[in-house]
């Protein structure tokens, strides 16, 4: 396991959804972004597709209600305020089964779009299989980070088993279950 501090992340808290906002538009439409999910460890590597299916971002009172549960009450408070909010998309990792998304928010910026989103359950334990394994307990949720650019192509990155923790700066810590985040690559943002 390791703790990674993403400073994107800090979109969570505290920072309004329109901040910075120039030149890029906010899509008004669902949209589905696709791309290549890369992981690798100390054994090997795996990668396949990665869908993200969005119909919009998380409206601003889900929002508050997600991150002041976070901030007031830690992970667990978190947990039940992520799963009590409603599905504004859903990831799909390999073709497999939908996972439902619960938290979208975007930072528009005269680059393009920054884009985080949150699973309800988590979507793979890298190197979970393993015998001496960490366990599983408490890594209840995926994160995805993506920086879309103005022709909505881009990069990414994505902790498949976490769980998060406020920093006490407004920000928030991101506990990854694999050794490394994966690695989101040839990202491409269509309307769906």
């Amino acid at each position: 396991m390791t703790t990674a501090k993403m400073l994107a992340f800090v979109l969570l808290l505290g920072v309004p959804a329109g901040a910075g906002a120039q030149s890029v538009p906010s899509p008004s439409q669902p949209e589905v972004i696709t791309g290549t999910a890369q992981a690798k460890n100390a054994t090997g590597a795996v990668s396949g597709t990665l869908e993200v299916r969005l119909r919009r971002v998380t409206p601003a009172f889900d929002k508050q209600a997600v991150e002041t549960a976070l901030k007031e009450g830690g992970y667990p408070r978190f947990l039940t305020a992520i799963r009590n909010a409603p599905e504004v998309g859903q990831l799909v990792l390999g073709g497999g089964p939908p996972i439902a998304i619960r938290y979208a928010r975007e930072l528009v910026n005269a680059k393009g779009r920054n884009l985080v989103v949150v699973t309800d359950k988590p979507a793979y334990f890298i190197g979970g299989g393993r015998a001496e394994s960490a366990p599983r307990t408490g890594f209840e949720v995926a994160l995805i980070e993506i920086q879309l650019d103005a022709k909505g192509t881009g990069t990414g990155s994505m902790a498949g088993a976490a769980r998060v923790r406020p920093n006490g700066d407004g920000g928030v810590i991101l506990d990854d279950y694999a050794e490394a985040l994966i690695t989101i690559t040839g990202i491409a943002r269509k309307p769906s």
